[in-house]
Formats: structure tokens, C-alpha cells, sequence
């Protein structure tokens, strides 16, 4: 008898939509349950809470020896504070490969101008690939180099904690 009935709904609307219906009713009753599960709170295994603990013995001293925080010790310091994680550990110079590298950056570099703007020297340095760029003291530049200085001719940069000085 159920089985001439689900001819009779595929012959009527055809199976894809049959399938839609299906598929439709699951998607409801699992948003259903979901919002049901959303609505209950949760519970905990007693449903009490032990505050049978003496308050009223505690002094301000004693409150302040209670919440003093412990002293870190340095290594617990060190994995949460990494200063110079991005850094070299050891410095690169006398390398052939940092050597190739501050070399191939330097390359790329040319001084075009020095010039005053507002009481404070600006140097415009032109990148190979990128175009001008204008620097102050103490500018990082395109992740390339960092300014250190600018004099009257030149400017003295660092590449990868190497210290560079591009002349006019």
C-alpha cells in the first residue's frame, strides 16, 4: 500500500521533485533542532556553587599578598616576549650571501636629490622596479633599507642591519 503510494507522488510530481521536498523537510528539522539546542541553556552537573569560603578575615595586606602577580621568570618571558624574531640571530656581515644580497639591493638604489622641506632634510631615492620614493630620518622604505642619516651629498641607510651609504 506504501509502496503505490510513492508511485503514485513520483507519477504526480516526478521524482527530482520529490527529492527537493525531502531534502527541504531535512534542512527544517535540522535548523529546528539546531534553534532548539540555541533556546535550552546548559546544565551544569550539581546546579550549585560552593562559596563557603571565610571572607572576613582578609586584611588589605593580606589581600595584596593574595593578588600579587608572580614575578615571570625569563624563560617563561622569552616565549611570550621574541624580540628580534624577525631579525638575523647572528649578524650577517662577512657572509658571501648577505654580502651578494645587500649588494643586489644596493644595486637597485640611486640617489636622485637632497632637499629641505620644512626644516627637515628629504632625500629622494630611485627604486629599480618600484620609481621614486621620498625619505625622511628614520623611514623604512619599501622593506628595503631604513634611513639613517642625510647629509648635505649622501644618506646612510641600513639593508638588513648593514649600514650603506648612497652618495649623489
Amino acid at each position: 500500500m506504501l509502496a503505490r503510494q510513492i508511485k503514485r507522488l513520483i507519477n504526480d510530481y516526478g521524482f527530482w521533485r520529490l527529492a527537493h521536498i525531502a531534502l527541504a523537510a531535512a534542512a527544517s528539522m535540522l535548523a529546528g533542532l539546531a534553534l532548539l539546542g540555541l533556546a535550552l541553556p546548559l546544565r551544569s552537573g550539581s546546579g550549585t556553587v560552593d562559596v563557603s569560603s571565610d571572607v572576613s578575615g582578609i586584611t588589605a595586606g593580606h589581600l595584596s599578598e593574595i593578588l600579587q602577580p608572580e614575578t615571570p621568570t625569563w624563560q617563561q618571558l622569552s616565549k611570550v616576549i621574541r624580540p628580534g624574531l624577525f631579525k638575523a640571530s647572528t649578524p650577517l656581515r662577512d657572509k658571501p650571501m648577505a654580502d651578494k644580497t645587500i649588494e643586489r639591493i644596493k644595486s637597485q638604489l640611486k640617489l636622485q636629490c637632497i632637499m629641505e622641506m620644512n626644516g627637515e632634510p628629504v632625500a629622494y631615492v630611485h627604486i629599480k622596479g618600484t620609481g621614486l620614493k621620498k625619505c625622511k630620518v628614520g623611514d623604512s622604505v619599501s622593506d628595503l633599507f631604513t634611513v639613517l642619516n642625510i647629509d648635505k651629498r649622501s644618506i646612510e641607510i641600513t639593508i638588513i642591519d648593514h649600514k650603506v651609504t648612497l652618495s649623489l
